[in-house]
């Protein structure tokens, strides 16, 4: 089905921030007397919070569990967040694709001052048509909430005519749910493999790759 919509995530596929992320959650579960290697967070990386902690913490309450979220967010913001860096190209693939007609929208799990952040050196929101962040959703991925809340916005009735572009195979997983197309890159520390096995059609190094290896939209074809 032809292309009109592109739908990115952030963190991991737009912003470098994952090994940040990932040693904010390490120190909070160590803090809290959880010992949890560092591959087994990445096993999880990109998965809905609250879903990661029940596979990992499942015997623990949910109350100790949301007090996780909250300390883990609390650190991320205050001693992370400012050391996150867009991924080599991002702006200028964007208005590349806004200049070939696509309509393009952002679907993260990250709130909306984190975005805020990220974009100070992204500047791709005022590229963007349409934007869903976790403050708009009750769950993240893999649940589909977050790419329905962006398809919405953006006008987008067929889900098909839609690819989310994004770094973990729970991007894949929630763009499918949907029968929207599903793009990674390697960018977030996951393999071909387990990317193109939880449905992406394409897999690339980096998000600038797009830009030459995606057609036309579907009003030019």
């Amino acid at each position: 089905m032809p292309l009109a919509a592109i739908i990115f995530d952030v963190e991991g596929t737009l912003v470098d921030c994952v090994p940040h992320v990932l040693d904010s959650w390490k120190q909070t579960l160590e803090g809290a007397g959880h010992d949890i290697a560092l591959a087994e967070l990445q096993r999880y990386s990109g998965m809905d919070g609250a879903d990661m902690l029940e596979r990992l913490l499942p015997d623990q309450s949910k109350k100790h569990k949301e007090g996780l979220l909250k300390a883990q967010g609390d650190r991320y913001r205050r001693d992370y967040l400012a050391l996150a860096r867009p991924f080599n190209g991002v702006r200028e693939l964007f208005k590349t694709l806004k200049q070939r007609g696509f309509a393009l929208g952002i679907a993260t799990t990250c709130k909306k001052d984190e975005l805020r952040s990220y974009d100070h050196s992204m500047r791709v929101l005022e590229l963007t048509d349409a934007v869903a962040c976790g403050n708009d959703v009750e769950k993240g991925k893999p649940h589909p909430d977050l790419y329905h809340a962006a398809l919405q916005k953006l006008g987008v009735m067929e889900p098909g005519t839609a690819t989310a572009v994004g770094d973990t195979p729970y991007d894949a997983m929630a763009a499918t749910a949907l029968g929207m197309q599903a793009t990674g890159v390697l960018t977030g520390g996951f393999s071909e493999r387990v990317l193109k096995d939880t449905g992406c059609d394409l897999v690339l190094e980096e998000v600038r790759e797009l830009a030459e290896r995606i057609g036309l939209p579907r009003s030019e074809t």
